[in-house]
């Protein structure tokens, strides 16, 4: 059934019938995400494998210069570094090329291309990127360069004349959902080894693992088995670079889990592209040393721009600093910012949040100064990102207006283009008919699925490990929503830099709520909640924790509620 609006302004699903126990709600969610153990299909599934695999031995038993060619994302580095992984293990040293965000924009281009063949470079493969390369790659060929393409994004109508390309769209038998840039990029190698266990191969399932996460596919079936066995790894790795990157997100030596890793481990790989040059999240991963502290310097850098841009992208929208129903509903179709002030690094990230913040598709533009930025190779054009709700595949949107884009790539719910300033206002136009004709008034609105209706008194440490059963948790495999209904907020204080946090307890249960100090003042009456329940750890102390997501005035009386539940469960 469908909820009132929150305080926050969301809107709260809420299912029609309700388990009467909480292993009844674990159990039928396992049964719903399809949760079952999956396999990892073999490298042969790519009908383009056998040509690819053949070809990279052929040109390192003639000592031919073979290049990669990755993305400043982190699914794009660790598939890189996967790739280089595979090479140094054989006593080969490739030519690896990232491309800066500012400097080269995404993807594949002329310039870049011209630099393989400078460096005599006759194979070429790309990881994480290339399917849409179309021009490129027919550059490099005309330039002696085989290239071979890894690759998982969208695939548009005209495809490239590679050597091979290593893609799970191509693959007409491969099994949903598709793997990521470093999973495709795993494949590979494990084609190339002929073998599923080589030397240090934990530290490959590792760098996968992170990659399936960061890139938010789907955590189930083989992306699910490629994770659960990824996360082992990196927890049993020792003295080298990617453990102590692990150690360095830690807390209080627990096991990483999927969640560790998309928020505080893959941000920080993601940082160096943001900020500066991904080549420095490439070192830190293949060799540590000081390329690791800088990773955590950048992302010291990367969180502080982060928050205050994304309150000035708010500003100029002339939103409320707590937007009511009436306030969202009157927003157009799609949210646009656009600046000089915009770096192209957190551009991504603002727009995330704004789509987050208020269930509509946003825009967010890099309006280059030319007079300032004297490397550009771009000449002049504007670089934006896109995240969209489930509502909206913004991949197909922007095909939709192809012609408007200098080039363009993405997943149904996050893309990225380029194009020039003279065409923004028509962008916007055209982007925004197309998503008002393909979505109604309801489906953009923020929105939360709550998975369960808990009482207090079922939050356990038993409840936690039950859980634990559903991980790894994250695209296509939430972490689960639970209700708690008409409950009070017991000494409720806000907490962090700017009171941004809200502490407090329910029912004797430690509980934060991470950027919700401003509901502070909801304490004075009873409430819903909607959470995670998660294990707070502390100087060898495991107790149950309460994480709120969002809140609302109480709408259903706990008695009675208390009342049906113990007539179900006697």
């Amino acid at each position: 059934m469908q909820s009132p609006l929150s305080l926050t302004g969301k809107r709260w699903s809420i299912p029609e019938q309700t388990d009467a126990v909480p292993s009844a709600i674990l159990a039928r969610l396992s049964a719903e995400r399809s949760l079952a153990t999956g396999t990892m299909p073999s490298p042969q599934i790519f009908p383009d494998m056998p040509r690819a695999v053949e070809r990279v031995r052929r040109a390192m038993a003639s000592h031919e210069t073979i290049g990669i060619f990755g993305d400043y994302d982190c699914d794009g580095i660790t598939a890189t570094a996967l790739l280089v992984r595979y090479f140094r293990r054989h006593g080969v040293e490739p030519v690896v090329r990232l491309p800066h965000r500012v400097h080269d924009g995404y993807g594949l281009n002329q310039v870049i291309v011209e630099e393989c063949a400078a460096h005599g470079i006759t194979l070429l493969a790309t990881v994480d990127t290339g399917i849409t390369a179309v021009q490129e790659i027919a550059a490099a060929a005309a330039l002696g360069i085989d290239v071979i393409v890894t690759d998982h994004h969208h695939v548009q109508d005209e495809v490239p004349h590679a050597l091979a390309l290593i893609h799970p769209a191509l693959a007409p038998s491969h099994p949903l959902p598709h793997p990521s840039g470093a999973g495709v990029a795993l494949q590979f190698v494990r084609a190339l080894e002929a073998t599923d266990v080589w030397d240090d191969h934990r530290t490959d399932l590792a760098l996968a693992a992170i990659g399936t996460i960061a890139d938010l596919v789907p955590l189930t079936g083989m992306n699910r088995v490629l994770v659960q066995k990824g996360i082992a790894a990196l927890n049993a790795l020792e003295n080298c670079p990617l453990a102590l990157l692990a150690d360095s997100i830690r807390t209080h030596g627990a096991p990483l889990t999927s969640t560790d890793i998309a928020f505080r481990l893959a941000p920080r790989i993601n940082a160096a592209g943001r900020m500066e040059d991904p080549q420095i999240a490439l070192r830190a991963l293949l060799e540590g040393g000081e390329a690791l502290a800088a990773l955590a310097q950048l992302n010291t850098h990367r969180q502080d721009a982060t928050g205050g841009l994304f309150a000035r992208a708010w500003q100029l929208l002339h939103l409320s600093p707590q937007p009511q129903a009436a306030e969202l509903t009157a927003l157009p179709p799609l949210l646009v910012v656009s600046g000089t002030e915009f770096p192209e690094g957190l551009i991504g990230l603002i727009a995330g949040r704004l789509t987050e913040a208020t269930g509509h598709p946003s825009l967010v533009v890099t309006i280059r100064d030319e007079a300032t930025d004297g490397h550009d190779r771009r000449g002049g054009e504007c670089t934006a990102s896109l995240r969209s709700t489930r509502a909206y595949h913004i991949a197909e949107g922007l095909e939709r207006i192809a012609d408007l884009f200098s080039s363009f790539g993405g997943h149904a719910q996050a893309a990225g283009c380029t194009f020039p300033e003279q065409n923004l206002h028509e962008i916007i136009r055209r982007l925004s008919e197309d998503i008002a004709t393909r979505t109604t008034g309801e489906d953009l609105l923020p929105a939360l699925t709550v998975d369960g209706i808990l009482l207090a008194q079922d939050i356990s440490l038993s409840l936690c490990g039950q859980l634990k059963h559903l991980e790894p948790f994250g695209q296509g495999n939430p972490e689960p929503f639970f209700l708690l209904q008409d409950v009070r907020m017991e000494s409720p204080r806000r907490v962090g830099k700017d009171g941004a946090h809200l502490q407090c307890r329910i029912a004797g249960i430690k509980t934060i709520g991470w950027r919700l100090g401003h509901l502070m003042n909801a304490a004075a009456a009873p409430i819903d909640v909607v959470c995670k329940i998660g294990i707070d750890a502390w100087n060898g102390h495991r107790a149950p924790q309460i994480v709120i997501e969002d809140v609302r005035v109480a709408t259903t009386s706990f008695q009675k509620e208390h009342r049906q539940r113990e007539t179900v469960v006697s």
